[in-house]
């Protein structure tokens, strides 16, 4: 498993959990950030500080102690560093 915030441009994998305050996690989940759906990281900003991805609802743009809290598993082995 590996951060969603380690991930390379490009880079996809399947959401495992999600370890943030109850209320930030309903919002995600409703933005299509739920266990077990694919997401893929589009752009990391200078300084990783924020981060575009794309969920199959559509493209979120997350700060970076949002995207440390969110682990995923290697889809199709696209994650460098994953398991």
């Amino acid at each position: 498993m590996v951060e969603l915030s380690k991930l390379k441009a490009g880079e996809k994998g399947k959401i495992v959990s999600v370890f943030l305050p109850e209320e930030t996690a309903f919002r995600l989940r409703i933005l299509g950030f739920s266990q077990g759906r694919e997401i893929t990281l589009l752009k990391r900003s200078f300084f990783s500080r924020t981060f575009l991805v794309a969920t199959e609802d559509g493209r979120v743009g997350l700060r970076r102690k949002t995207a440390e809290k969110i682990l995923l598993s290697a889809e199709n082995g696209s994650v460098s560093g994953a398991e």
